[in-house]
């Protein structure tokens, strides 16, 4: 399958009041992703199955989450007591990190909010250039020595491509997850009878984050619409703003029930910690806001779940992906009309424009996060592989995102324009 990007191109340049030929014949329309995507077929699966069994120890997890170093091949370690002493070895897991921290006031090694704090501070200094903005995953083992507790963590990927981010102070900010039903749409049932396990979890775990960034967009447009009317933007622009609102919890349910259904009981937010979250203070910051969180991060999402739902063979699954990537086009050409009214009114942030696409080059990187399912079940259920959704990003950004801003700009007479193109 392949990035079609003229559907895309089309709504936005609509939403700017251009005509789709605006970008002519040197905009590329079709582009192929994976040679091999549509070559998938059971022996992929079989060799993922084959890859979880391989030779030699490996390490396992028990029910509390610790790390069970010794558990041999093929043994059962979910129904295995822990071993008496507990050691953290890397698992191989999602964008691991290990932290020491002072034992607790009772002296446990227990990952409490200032070790999660921690861990996120020290892997955001760490990884400052990376493409994606992370949140607290979970401790997957916890151990005492000497005088310090020594924590095995997960990164959770979060405000990368999964609709509009609730950015604070250049991060992410997500709710919790936490076991609840009445955010799980009770109608979405995908297929899980012949799922492995071990696939089942990880899909929940990945449709899990998909929630929880839905969840925030909520916020996300719930500041939007205060920037809208810090600036007096049009009726329409607010109306549309509100709507989009209501479009993302509904999103949030719908990820949440497959969340759920995968995982085998019901999962949903918790509080969303609302420190620091603050409406723009002027115009260039509320552009700059619009900018990266609609015109360029909602466009990419639209693009994903475009391509995401076309490649899913899983009913309820396909559903969920074609309704947010309508939602999400619609989304990104609200960003796109109101940062053109705003340049409109100010030519001057066309500046700030610019500074953000040429910012947008680091969020195309190409990602070192491991795939975690064999690609013929990761599509099936909805998932694009990493090295597909990398390519997808850059497409999109250099046939999309770029060029659209470029024609916008343009319009307004910016002599800046060129450096776009």
């Amino acid at each position: 399958m392949a990035y079609d990007s003229s559907g895309l191109n089309r709504r936005i340049l609509l939403a700017l009041g251009l005509a789709p030929s605006f970008l002519g014949a040197s905009g590329c329309t079709t582009r192929s992703i994976d040679g091999s995507e549509d070559g998938a077929d059971g022996e992929a699966g079989e060799a993922g199955e084959a890859g979880e069994a391989g030779e030699g120890p490996t390490t396992g997890a028990s029910d509390d989450g610790t790390t069970n170093a010794t558990t041999p091949v093929g043994s059962e370690s979910d129904s295995s007591p822990p071993p008496p002493m507990q050691v953290c070895w890397p698992t191989g897991g999602y964008l691991e990190w290990e932290l020491w921290m002072p034992p607790g006031p009772e002296g446990q090694c227990v990952c409490d909010e200032t070790c999660q704090s921690t861990a996120l501070a020290q892997w955001n200094e760490e990884n400052c250039c990376d493409s994606c903005w992370y949140a607290f995953g979970q401790a997957v083992c916890s151990e005492p020595l000497g005088d310090e507790c020594h924590f095995l963590v997960t990164m959770r990927e979060d405000g990368c491509g999964k609709g509009r981010p609730l950015l604070v102070d250049e991060r992410a900010r997500l709710a919790p997850v936490m076991e609840r039903s009445d955010w799980s749409a009770p109608t979405l049932r995908p297929a899980v009878e012949s799922l492995a396990s071990g696939h089942r979890r990880v899909l929940a775990e990945l449709w899990t984050e998909v929630a929880l960034a839905e969840h925030a967009s909520v916020a996300s447009f719930a500041r939007f619409l205060l920037d809208l009317a810090a600036l007096g933007a049009p009726p329409q622009q607010l109306a549309d703003a509100t709507a989009a609102m209501h479009d993302e919890i509904r999103h949030a349910r719908d990820a949440f029930g497959l969340a759920g259904a995968y995982a085998g009981r019901g999962v949903g937010p918790g509080p969303l910690p609302m420190e620091g979250v603050t409406a723009g203070s002027d115009a260039a910051s509320i552009v700059c806001a619009a900018v990266r969180e609609g015109c360029i991060e909602e466009t990419l999402a639209a693009a994903e779940a475009e391509l995401a739902a076309r490649r899913a063979t899983d009913p309820a699954v396909r559903a969920v992906l074609a309704a947010i990537a309508d939602d999400e086009a619609r989304h990104a050409a609200l960003a796109w009309r109101f940062v053109d009214w705003a340049v409109r009114r100010d030519p001057a942030l066309g500046r700030v424009v610019r500074e953000q696409l040429a910012r947008a080059a680091a969020l195309v990187q190409p990602s070192t996060t491991p795939s975690r399912l064999p690609d013929d079940v990761a599509s099936a259920h909805g998932v694009l592989p990493p090295s597909v959704r990398d390519q997808l990003r850059a497409q999109c950004l250099r046939d999309t995102v770029r060029p659209c801003a470029a024609a916008m700009l343009h319009r307004r007479n910016d002599s800046a324009t060129s450096s776009l193109s």
